[in-house]
């Protein structure tokens, strides 16, 4: 069974997206996971993975973004 995630670093800003980042890592590592198990539809869970992988940098930029301008305020 796989632990939880420890968050060593948090925000006001990254708060509310904490968990739905953390689902979503779940997620993407359960399609790469079945991509390996399941060769028959391989192709399906790495274009899964990639679409979850992108949302994640796309978040992972926007968090920044809003945390560097809520630092110059």
């Amino acid at each position: 069974m796989k632990s939880k995630a420890q968050r060593t670093f948090s925000s006001l800003v990254r708060m509310p997206y904490q968990d739905a980042i953390a689902v979503t890592l779940h997620v993407h590592d359960f399609h790469l996971e079945m991509a390996h198990k399941e060769q028959q539809d391989k192709e399906f869970h790495i274009r899964q993975a990639s679409r979850l992988k992108s949302w994640l940098t796309e978040m992972k930029d926007y968090i920044q973004d809003k945390e560097w301008k809520t630092k110059k305020e």
